[in-house]
Order: structure tokens, then C-alpha cells, then sequence
């Protein structure tokens, strides 16, 4: 069973480790168009700009899910872990 997520959405860290990922995709595409490397298109300038402003956009998505969270349990979709309706024993 796979353990209770404590967010909604992806953690900051899952955020920063899918967007390295689309940015080495984006960038393995730009060298087979331009004929470079990875590694040359990753510290082009338009690259380079888009990972540094990275953190502020994980930190906006972080917030905007925060927000999404607390809508929906002040609206009762969600309920607190600490709140929520114990599983039954099935244990015997």
C-alpha cells in the first residue's frame, strides 16, 4: 500500500525533479535541431534563465496547492488525516 500523501499535489522536490526533467527533454531536443549537446544548450542563455526562475515557480505552484488544500477542507471535501474515518480491522 503505498504511504498517505502529506500535500496536495506534488511535494517541492517532485516539482523540481519533473521540471529538471522537461528541461533536459526541451534541451535534447534543441541539440539534435541545432547539432550541439545537451550540456551547450543547457547553459545557453534562454536555458539558462528559464532553470535560475525555476524556484519561483515551484514556490508559486507550492502556494497555489496550499490554497487548493484549504479550500477544499474549509469547504468539507477534505477532511484532516487526524479527522478522517479509521479503516476497519480486517485482521480477524
Amino acid at each position: 500500500m503505498e504511504p498517505k500523501r502529506q500535500s496536495l499535489g506534488m511535494t517541492q522536490d517532485e516539482l523540481f525533479t519533473y521540471f529538471e526533467e522537461l528541461l533536459i527533454q526541451e534541451a535534447q531536443e534543441a541539440a539534435v535541431n541545432n547539432k550541439t549537446s545537451v550540456e551547450e544548450e543547457l547553459s545557453e542563455p534562454g536555458f539558462a534563465a528559464v532553470r535560475a526562475s525555476a524556484s519561483y515557480f515551484v514556490q508559486l505552484i507550492s502556494a497555489n496547492n496550499a490554497f487548493i488544500a484549504r479550500y477544499l477542507l474549509d469547504h468539507g471535501v477534505l477532511t484532516p488525516n487526524s479527522e478522517a474515518t479509521p479503516e476497519p480491522d480486517t485482521t480477524g
